[in-house]
């Protein structure tokens, strides 16, 4: 059976062989069409037949030759392909070499003439066939794989551009503030989370003084929006009965953006001013001290409570060569400052009686025991195991931070003490 034209492009990539058509042919086979957006239905011979580039025709002469396609025939570029392939496999095929094509592009690894050939075919498909739309319109579809796809691909173009133009994609960033800015009542907020996790991920992989200008380029214009979202989806429209199951759009909204405020966490050591957004985790913890005593699904209390154990652990690169936590910047120190008040205040409470953990452990593969005496039983051991350093790393920085104050407090003294000790001899 002879290979399509894309297993043959993914395995060339994959291989490193040099692709020899014009760019023009490779940008439009890896063109997904979504004019009509795929169902969450699986079945997908019962789907409808793209008609343009993304179109798959059925395989019926065994013996055709290997010639590939003029360009200007796309309409049958996929001719070679087994009947067995639905539109949907062949958009997921699509997805995978968009992104594998954009980590080859960035690769030192591969030769600069076939980098140049990669960067070539982004920009055809960002310029001319806007795929960056297309893309954005895959996110809000029922079929999470899809949408889950399109938004790895449209994070790695996001990136690809940000880097080699040093510009924000126009059409994602306005899809972004729309999404936060409408929440709730706006589709696609999980999709809009996930991309933007993701090309703030790609952008903690570079180096730090580059870095530090993506992070500030991805996050200043979305700044005050991802506060105003982080009290929307904590505060204002949190109804712990949207929550009652774990597959529930809510519940992915926010599973998504725990994942995006660790993203968060994790790039504020690349500005010497963190934005907001980077510190609102910190300044308005008790939002989530509330939600993690509610009524929610447990893998939602699970993951805010591994997210604030790595707060109470969070050390900048000058903190990891000093070993002082008091070595940091001004806004770190407050910012724990202002977490450990807020968990000290709960916990002085009834905050902890309130908490209702799993009856299982957590397993390496699985989340059941092994038979036998030595298994474990009761409650999440991960989860009370970072309960209690949370309360522990919040009660030594508030000791710590005391005594710092009672240090300073006395110097001053000593300082006050001193100058009137001279002014008075001056006098004499």
């Amino acid at each position: 059976m002879k290979m399509s034209l894309l297993q043959q492009m993914y395995k060339d990539v994959l291989a490193g062989v040099p692709l020899a058509r014009e760019s023009h042919h490779y940008s439009s086979l890896i063109n997904p069409c979504v004019e009509q957006p795929p169902e969450g239905d699986e079945s997908c011979p019962q789907k409808p037949l793209p008609s343009t580039a993304g179109g798959v025709e059925s395989h019926q002469d065994t013996d055709m030759s290997d010639a590939v396609p003029a360009t200007d025939d796309l309409s049958n570029s996929f001719a070679n392909m087994s009947s067995s392939f639905c539109p949907r496999e062949v958009m997921l095929l699509q997805l995978t070499l968009i992104k594998m094509m954009v980590a080859k592009a960035e690769s030192q690894e591969i030769e600069l003439h076939m980098r140049q050939k990669y960067c070539e075919i982004f920009v055809l498909l960002l310029k001319e066939a806007k795929i960056d739309s297309k893309l954005i319109h895959l996110l809000t579809c029922d079929d999470r794989l899809l949408a889950h796809m399109a938004s790895q691909s449209l994070a790695a173009l996001v990136y690809f551009q940000l880097k080699e133009e040093d510009a924000l994609n126009v059409p994602w960033l306005s899809f972004s503030l729309n999404a936060l800015l409408g929440f709730p009542g706006n589709a696609g907020v999980a999709g809009c989370l996930w991309t933007l996790a993701a090309v703030l991920k790609e952008t903690l992989k570079d180096a730090p003084v580059p870095g530090a200008g993506f992070v500030k380029k991805l996050l200043a214009p979305l700044d005050a929006v991802l506060e105003g979202f982080y009290n929307a989806i904590l505060l204002h429209h949190f109804d712990s009965r949207h929550y009652t199951s774990p597959y529930s759009e809510a519940t992915d909204n926010l599973i998504s953006f725990i994942d995006l405020l660790e993203a968060l966490l994790a790039s504020r050591i690349e500005l010497e001013l963190p934005l907001r957004c980077q510190r609102i985790l910190f300044l308005k913890v008790s939002y989530i001290l509330n939600i993690v005593s509610s009524s929610i699904p447990y893998v939602i209390k699970k993951k805010f409570i591994l997210l604030l154990k790595k707060c109470v652990l969070f050390k900048s690169r000058e903190d990891a060569k000093s070993g002082s936590l008091f070595l940091q910047t001004p806004s770190l120190c407050e910012d724990m400052l202002a977490l450990s008040n807020a968990v000290l205040q709960v916990v002085n409470l009834t905050w902890l009686n309130q908490l209702t953990l799993s009856g299982k452990s957590s397993y390496f593969g699985s989340s059941e025991a092994t038979p036998g005496p030595d298994s474990q039983g009761g409650s999440d051991q991960t989860v009370l195991r970072a309960l209690s350093l949370i309360v522990l790393k919040a009660l030594e920085f508030k000791i710590h931070n005391s005594a710092i104050e009672a240090e300073i407090r006395a110097l001053q003294y000593v300082g006050l003490e001193t100058a009137a000790f001279g002014i008075e001899n001056f006098s004499c």
